[in-house]
């Protein structure tokens, strides 16, 4: 079976990109030498506020090569999930955590508590401020970790990592993607809210708590074979700024297995200025007081 032989990497790994000079590059990987391409060769994730992309397949010598590749049959690995005592061992030391210190500039520690034991929010032991978004399935199992560091007064992102990276696993052995808060699907019939990121997804849950929010981790991940724990659920999407036409595009693929419907509420209250900044459900919840929505 033919199939392209240069590839975006699906891992967490980010280079500094070309054009808008932050490390939010996902670049293209050789499948059949498992190489990097040269470094200006990649997509940056920054999708709306920078745009870059450069396929190798722009360029007259990799359209050659493509055509003599043979994709081999792909082996399937065993999934390596997260250590049950390690996962453990981060819920805490959360004066250490940036994500959760910008949370308590806006919230009580009722509420910090309440969210910490919902998703399950871990604290890295190696990297300093860092806070750690468990993909939980359906099922308990602990797949991923993403290892995020915040700035704690302003709440922008800033690093990203693994925890498999961290622990230097092999990306073949990273178990499938799933949703962030997946696991709060179990035993809950409240309808359903995505969003892209999981500190959307946090933030939202303590302004409507009447939805189960769950997060993407990227805009590209929402996929019906990453989503199959919605079978049967009320769904509804809230895409972040300029997302809204990608996401509906995805409607009808979803609806064969789900109630799916999308809001345009961050389109229709959006001028210029937020949709140059790409601002998402977060950024319009956290500057107005909870009662307001209760």
């Amino acid at each position: 079976m033919n199939s392209f032989r240069y590839q975006l990497d699906d891992s967490s790994r980010k280079f500094e990109c070309p054009a808008c000079n932050r490390k939010r590059l996902v670049r293209f990987i050789d499948q059949e030498t498992r190489d990097y391409l040269e470094p200006i060769f990649g997509r940056c994730d920054r999708e709306q506020n920078c745009g870059y992309f450069h396929s190798p397949y722009q360029v007259d010598s990799f359209k050659r090569e493509q055509t003599s590749y043979q994709k081999l049959p792909e082996v399937q690995h065993p999934s390596k999930y997260i250590p049950k005592e390690l996962f453990e061992k981060s819920l805490g030391s959360y004066d250490q955590n940036n994500f959760i210190r910008f949370m308590r500039r806006h919230f009580d520690s009722e509420t910090i508590s309440k969210i910490n034991d919902t998703y399950k929010i871990g604290t890295s032991l190696k990297i300093t401020g860092g806070c750690i978004f468990y993909q939980i399935d359906i099922k308990g199992k602990v797949r991923r970790g993403k290892i995020m560091v915040y700035n704690p007064e302003t709440g922008n992102r800033g690093a990203i990592n693994s925890v498999h990276s961290q622990l230097n696993i092999e990306k073949r052995y990273y178990p499938k993607w799933r949703f962030f808060g997946e696991h709060l699907l179990l035993d809950n019939n409240k309808p359903v809210g995505i969003v892209e990121s999981e500190k959307t997804a946090i933030i939202s849950s303590i302004y409507f708590p009447e939805f189960v929010w769950l997060a993407t981790g990227t805009k590209s991940t929402l996929k019906p074979e990453y989503s199959q724990a919605l079978k049967g659920r009320s769904v509804t999407l809230f895409p972040d700024i300029g997302a809204y036409q990608d996401w509906s595009a995805k409607l009808e693929s979803f609806s064969a297995f789900c109630d799916i419907s999308i809001s345009n509420l961050l389109e229709s209250k959006s001028g210029d200025f937020e949709k140059n900044e790409g601002l998402d459900l977060a950024d319009y919840l956290i500057t107005r007081n909870v009662g307001e929505f209760q």
